[in-house]
């Protein structure tokens, strides 16, 4: 209902009329109501990708419900203009493929979707828009996986035997990558093997179609599943080939354009040699990966978008600009991968780089622990720069990507000052991570089986010996409830708390001794992975060589198992199990022994723990260097060295000193 008007504006006389100059208006054009309501939902869309920074989605400062309602809004537009208005098939698609893909990121009604895909996909098969129907079908597949994964792999398969019969090369090539990282995550044996024989395909027909860059990209993740689906010797191997592959094909021009495949090519190959322990190699690999980090920065897009590009002839018509397939500026067809930023990746470098000089930490001013609290202020720094340009899922899954890799520096920082026994900042560290981690994990993950072995690493350091070991004896760290499903990393995790565990019980005198023939057997079925272990193998032996079991410590024995934690723990440069080993030896073969040998062997344990920052094993070694001198006559030189010993001794956790004096008590009295 119109207001109505003033009288006086009425009431016009003839003559008042006939002095108006009269104005030719234009009529208004008729509303594009279809083209309004697509313009408001992007709008509405827009405003609520656009509402701060990573920042302020963290510090919980974006209004949730604000920005839901800006979605609710957005989608009902979409929604009015497929069922009110009559569309052109092109657009109808379109309009389809976007409100699925809205309901897919923003929401859980994945039926809704499905059904609107369905229908598209009919729509598109009618008017032979090959594109967008490809499009669908890929999202369709995403959808289908949300509630039935191998309903979703079944469809996949479907629909990439049509783009081969069609010689529709990018989509076939897109499909199966998309397959891949469906089949990695549901990470069974059948299904990491299942990935392998697709990305083989992969290679295989981009080597025939002459696609280098898709031949390098596939032969990288080829090595990248082998190294996540096994660390034998042999998976390795395998990982190593498929490199070989990636990095004859880097001086292509095709390749060479593409950061991310390079970058990544580097950071597999570096995590190889963190696998096979072998430190002169990691360093010289990691110096390669920051190298291609820092050249290949201006070429990384901001939002960490990768486009491959596809250079074999493809039927397929001319794809948008968006969607899985699209034109690179060169005019190619190009497959699109969602990638990880820049920023992230370079404090994953951070975190890799650590690893690889963590054997050289204490001897090389502590350069590890820098790159760890580095790459740390980085994940902080960068949230401020970081906005909310899309959907909230999707911020919020890299969100807590950034959140993980945090704290798995700041897990690798707090074993790094265990190294060195700083067990004050080593207690302060672990209370952060505490203090972060998820209130009641249902499903313990790999960092929080880490987090809890760290946990009662430190106990054992400060000497609280009853808390260690009743967090070493819980069940998911028993080597005797092995499952095939157990991830290698968790496996070791639970063979090393049966290392804590016998080093612990392993005093005669303690409550629990009777348990340490029982935990010796019990590892007896892992030697196999403990042997291609090189640091698990020097532990172990040191183990056996301090053994009080009497079927054990023969002296041929306790030679050869000494010898063999010797070999292992130089082999990986390890200062810490080396420090150990000479110290056993100088104690097992040169205790009462006048020579210069007896104190070479001295002076080098005491010499590694120095160079270690081991407080424990510095003044245990002080200790030996003075008995030896004391046996050599050199009484003053002796005491000296004695005073040494103590003084650190003195810096050491209370609760350690007091354990140690109790077992000297007990010694003495037996």
């Amino acid at each position: 209902m119109k207001p109505s008007q003033p009288k006086q504006n009425a009431q016009v006389t003839s003559s008042t009329r006939s002095s108006i100059p009269t104005t030719s208006a234009s009529p208004l054009p008729p509303v594009d109501y279809q083209l309004l309501l697509l313009s408001l939902a992007e709008d509405y869309l827009a405003a609520a990708h656009g509402q701060g920074s990573l920042k302020a989605l963290v510090d919980r400062k974006i209004n949730m419900r604000h920005y839901y309602k800006l979605v609710a809004t957005g989608l009902s537009c979409l929604e009015v203009v497929l069922k009110r208005f009559k569309l052109q098939p092109q657009m109808e698609a379109n309009v389809r493929l976007r409100y699925a893909s809205v309901l897919y990121d923003e929401t859980k009604n994945m039926r809704e979707a499905e059904q609107t895909l369905s229908e598209g996909i009919k729509l598109c098969d009618r008017y032979r828009l090959l594109d967008l129907k490809y499009n669908m079908e890929y999202l369709l597949a995403l959808v289908l996986f949300e509630g039935s994964p191998r309903a979703s792999l079944k469809f996949l398969d479907g629909v990439i035997k049509t783009a081969e019969a069609y010689k529709h090369n990018a989509w076939v090539y897109g499909l199966r990558f998309l397959k891949v990282s469906l089949l990695l995550k549901l990470s069974s044996h059948q299904d990491v093997l299942s990935a392998l024989t697709h990305i083989r395909s992969i290679s295989g027909f981009a080597e025939q179609s002459g696609d280098k860059a898709i031949l390098a990209l596939a032969s990288t993740v080829e090595a990248l599943i082998h190294l996540r689906g096994s660390t034998s010797a042999e998976s390795i191997e395998q990982a190593q080939r498929a490199l070989a592959m990636a990095r004859s094909l880097q001086l292509d021009a095709r390749v060479a354009s593409i950061p991310q495949v390079v970058v990544l090519t580097n950071i597999v190959d570096l995590a190889c040699s963190l696998q096979q322990c072998d430190s002169s190699q990691a360093v010289n690999k990691m110096q390669a990966m920051h190298a291609s980090l820092e050249s290949q920065s201006d070429l990384w897009h901001p939002e960490g978008t990768l486009l491959v590009p596809v250079h074999s002839q493809d039927s397929s018509r001319n794809p948008g600009g968006h969607g899985l397939v699209r034109r690179s500026s060169q005019g190619l067809l190009a497959i699109t991968f969602h990638w990880t930023p820049w920023e992230d990746i370079y404090a994953l470098g951070f975190l890799l780089s650590s690893i690889a000089t963590a054997h050289k930490n204490t001897s090389d001013g502590l350069k590890s622990e820098q790159m760890l609290k580095e790459g740390i202020r980085r994940l902080d720094g960068n949230n401020e720069n970081v906005p909310v340009l899309k959907p909230i899922s999707s911020i919020t899954s890299r969100h807590m990507w950034r959140q993980n890799l945090k704290r798995y520096l700041q897990t690798h920082l707090v074993f790094a000052l265990c190294t060195r026994t700083a067990w004050k900042a080593a207690q302060e560290g672990l209370q952060e991570l505490q203090d972060t981690a998820p209130s009641s994990p249902q499903d313990l993950e790999l960092l929080d089986l880490l987090i809890q072995y760290l946990d009662g690493v430190i106990k054992q350091g400060i000497g609280h010996l009853d808390d260690a070991l009743s967090i070493f004896q819980r069940p998911h760290f028993s080597v005797t409830s092995v499952t095939a499903t157990m991830s290698q990393a968790h496996l070791e995790l639970a063979i090393l708390s049966t290392f804590n565990s016998i080093l612990i019980i392993r005093n005669p005198s303690h409550p629990s001794h009777h348990l340490l023939p029982p935990l010796l057997t019990s590892l007896e079925p892992h030697l196999p992975h403990i042997k291609i272990s090189k640091p698990l193998t020097s532990a172990y032996n040191l183990i056996l060589a301090t053994s009080p079991n009497s079927a054990l410590p023969t002296i041929p024995k306790t030679k050869q198992y000494i010898h063999t934690a010797l070999s292992a723990a130089k082999a990986i440069a390890n200062n810490q199990l080396l420090c150990i080993a000479l110290s056993l030896m100088s104690d097992k073969f040169f205790k009462g022994v006048v020579g210069e040998q007896s104190e070479k062997s001295a002076r080098a344990s005491e010499t590694m723990a120095r160079k270690g920052m081991d407080a424990l094993w510095r003044s245990v070694g002080a200790g030996i260097v003075g008995d030896t001198m004391e046996l050599a006559g050199r009484g003053e030189e002796a005491e000296k060295m004695r005073d040494l010993g103590r003084e650190i001794a003195r810096g050491l956790p209370e609760g350690l000193v007091q354990w140690e004096d109790a077992a000297r008590e007990d010694v003495d009295m037996r």
